[in-house]
């Protein structure tokens, strides 16, 4: 008979310093929740890691039972009810489908809701209550993830990606799906220890954009573990300090058959690294100060100055209406230059009502927190180009999915141009440009609002490119926020932490 396995995808990042919440319409591929066959069907060849799970699946010749493919982008805490619902028909499908030889689950690690803070924790709990204990239950997570201990206990083995920007959830949910194999051709549970230090964040926040630094050390290190047969994986995880939570901050865990010790042992090793490497990284936020450098340093020619806007990234739960860099672009009288997305429903509403050739006066941006990152842009725009916002991932991130900003438009004034959308997203890919007829190749100055996963697209095209702290509530400096969940003390806020 051939082994039965449930695969589920349930994703969000939660920033806990937004004044946003994530509810359950904000889970889904362009807003809908997929379920069974469907799952299989629009995730069969992407780059993610259900996509990873389908093709090991069937080259073992497992029956696979598609539960849910939820994901809501980045954002405030998972409203209570979404989180309910979400599990419900994770459960609901599990209990039907039972008996099940194992479980495999897309994570991502840094979900909180507004009624549980260990979140993923919390779906693993159920699972393991329908599956028992002897089932194995095996997550793949992001490395921005904050694991706890109790959920490490409640599962078989966890592995996250090893890159950032994030290229490799195929081979993540590969990896993870041929620990699950190991657990069935073994007849024997593997075990997953997790070790952790007080650390807000640690491993370079996970960056790969360069081809040195410290999370690539500890990639090489955990590599040097792995040639043990009896150690499957490392996983190494960066923490997301934004999730203001007590479980934030670095950890590894690994996943084997060797005796609980030694894993022990390891996971340690690679938590002593992560100490040792906490003041290294290999690509340094910089100032405002620094992008104005930068414009004014670009000359006629020159490939595109690329803008991260760091501190208001939608992929990291900021509420993306931020406008200081918009402001910063039309103080220096940029030209030729773009900022995306700006995230103003209200605006994006107007400007594709009105039509392109329209000219509005409008405050733009900076509604959610404009002492944070830039208060509203009140200026003459006119509309360049409208769309539906749909746009299907090309290049190296999420390759072959799909996505949608929703009604949004293309405006300008005084040559800067924002694409205002009226849904939440990031930017990763040069197409969702594209659709707005903006060849990227071809503008003088670009400012994505992502902290670092439009890198893998933008920065091939890029003369220069800098991640830059706007202010926002993904801003890398933890003296800006007022932490009430963190355990201290805690590095690098206080000097007694000793590793």
């Amino acid at each position: 008979m051939p082994r039965k396995v449930l695969i589920a995808l349930i994703k969000s990042e939660s920033n806990g310093f937004s004044k946003m919440t994530t509810p359950l319409s904000a889970f889904g591929s362009q807003n809908r929740i997929l379920r069974g066959p469907e799952m299989i069907e629009r995730y069969r060849g992407t780059n993610l890691e259900p996509g990873g799970f389908i093709e090991v699946a069937e080259a073992e010749g497992w029956q696979l039972v598609p539960s849910i493919a939820a994901f809501a982008s980045s954002s405030g805490p998972v409203e209570g009810a979404a989180l309910e619902a979400l599990c419900d028909m994770l459960i609901e499908d599990l209990t039907a489908a039972m008996p099940v030889d194992g479980v495999l689950l897309a994570l991502h690690g840094s979900m909180m809701s507004e009624t549980c803070m260990d979140t993923e924790r919390e779906i693993v709990r159920r699972v393991r209550a329908v599956v028992g204990p002897t089932v194995p239950v095996l997550v793949s997570l992001d490395p921005h993830c904050n694991i706890s201990h109790e959920m490490a206990a409640d599962v078989q083995g966890m592995y996250a990606f090893r890159t950032s920007p994030h290229v490799d959830q195929r081979r993540t949910g590969i990896v993870t799906a041929r620990m699950l194999a190991e657990n069935f051709r073994r007849g024997a549970l593997s075990r997953c220890v997790l070790a952790r230090r007080r650390m807000l964040i640690g491993f370079d926040g996970a960056r790969t954009y360069h081809d040195h630094g410290p999370f690539h050390e500890a990639i090489a290190l955990a590599k040097t573990f792995e040639a043990d047969p009896e150690i499957l994986r490392v996983s190494i995880h960066a923490g997301y300090s934004k999730a203001d939570c007590p479980m934030v901050g670095p950890s590894a865990a690994v996943t084997g058959f060797a005796p609980e010790e030694k894993l022990r042992e390891v996971a340690e090793t690679m938590m002593d690294e992560c100490w040792r490497t906490r003041n290294e990284t290999s690509e340094a936020v910089v100032s405002m100060e620094a992008a104005r450098r930068a414009l004014a340093e670009r000359r006629p020619g020159d490939r595109p100055v690329v803008l991260g806007d760091y501190g208001d990234a939608p992929g990291g739960g900021a509420h993306g209406d931020g406008t200081a860099l918009l402001s910063l672009l039309l103080e220096t009288g940029a030209k030729n230059a773009v900022v995306v997305p700006m995230y103003d429903p209200e605006a994006a509403l107007a400007f594709y009502t009105a039509g392109e050739g329209a000219t509005l006066t409008l405050p733009l941006g900076g509604k959610y927190d404009p002492v944070r990152g830039g208060g509203p842009v009140e200026r003459d725009w006119t509309v360049k180009r409208i769309s539906d916002g749909k746009f299907a991932f090309t290049g190296p991130y999420g390759t072959g999915t799909r996505g949608s900003f929703g009604e949004s438009a293309l405006i300008e004034s005084d040559g800067v141009m924002v694409i205002v959308t009226s849904l939440h997203r990031s930017v990763y890919d040069k197409e969702q440009l594209r659709i707005y007829g903006i060849e990227p190749e071809k503008m003088d100055v670009l400012v994505i609002k992502t902290m670092q996963g439009h890198r893998a697209d933008f920065q091939p095209i890029a003369g220069v490119c800098l991640d830059v702290d706007s202010g926002g509530i993904t801003s890398p400096d933890p003296l800006l926020f007022d932490w009430k969940h963190v355990p201290r003390p805690i590095w690098p806020m206080d000097a007694e932490v000793t590793g």
